[in-house]
């Protein structure tokens, strides 16, 4: 099974390769590779190396957390709009995307006055691990919130203007993959009623709660591999070959 991998901030690969095991099928892709790749603060733009990485590598299962999930989901928006379908399923850790609370979901707010070492402890006291190499990206993160908070204050205004949610995501959009959600209600940064609003944005097929705070690797890694491996295998079931009808009254249809 061909896995890409998403993760958050701030979040080094390691601490993925760590939960998910050594594989030559699964690739990780982390925010600091993102920044690295792109100039830009803005989300949108970011999300275009995500699609770049997605094309590239056609993977069977994506999986993301934190901000890896709306960079990949206005990434299978992109694709869906230029008519490119992937044969993918599509596991979401707790992560954010429209009509989300900012004065409940408020890091966005903190981290603009937040010292780095004072951040980074409390990411390591809540069970996080921080990536070294996003220190020279400091700025750019609190540009890159500094969007978000304009973008959910122009989502909420378009609302109340009866136009179409921002990043092009209305009522009559959604991904065809099959998306099931992996979430944790005791999340200190995402509350849970932006997960249940994620639930129902991506019309998700499977939806199972576990705990692990923000931080998945800090969760039941047997419940949660065991979650993520049945929802692969459910869409990635090989076909039954067809038996050979011995004459034409004998040929019936299959339905598989």
């Amino acid at each position: 099974m061909r896995r890409l991998i998403i993760t958050g901030l701030p979040c080094p690969k390691e601490a993925w390769e760590d939960f998910f095991g050594p594989s030559e099928n699964h690739t990780f892709l982390p925010i600091r590779e993102v920044f690295e790749n792109c100039d830009s603060p803005d989300p949108r733009e970011m999300s275009r190396y995500v699609t770049s990485r997605i094309r590239e590598l056609k993977p069977e299962s994506l999986i993301c957390h934190d901000m890896g999930v709306p960079l990949t989901l206005m990434s299978l928006l992109r694709l869906n709009k230029k008519g490119e379908s992937l044969n993918t399923v599509v596991t979401l850790f707790n992560g954010a995307f429209r009509r989300v609370n900012l004065l409940k979901a408020n890091h966005p707010f903190r981290i603009q006055f937040m010292r780095s070492q004072r951040a980074i402890s409390e990411v390591v006291a809540r069970g996080g691990q921080v990536d070294d190499g996003l220190r020279p990206y400091l700025s750019r993160i609190r540009a890159m919130y500094r969007l978000i908070i304009l973008y959910g204050l122009a989502e909420k205004l378009s609302s109340v203007a009866g136009l179409n949610d921002f990043a092009g995501f209305s009522e009559r959009n959604y991904l065809s993959c099959p998306i099931q959600l992996i979430a944790s209600a005791n999340d200190p940064y995402i509350p849970f009623d932006s997960v249940l609003q994620l639930r129902d944005d991506v019309r998700a097929s499977s939806f199972h709660e576990t705990s692990y705070g923000h931080f998945p690797y800090n969760g039941d890694r047997r419940e949660i591999m065991s979650s993520i491996e049945r929802f692969e295998q459910a869409y990635h079931q090989p076909r039954p070959s067809m038996p050979r009808p011995t004459s034409r009254a004998a040929t019936s249809r299959i339905l598989l």
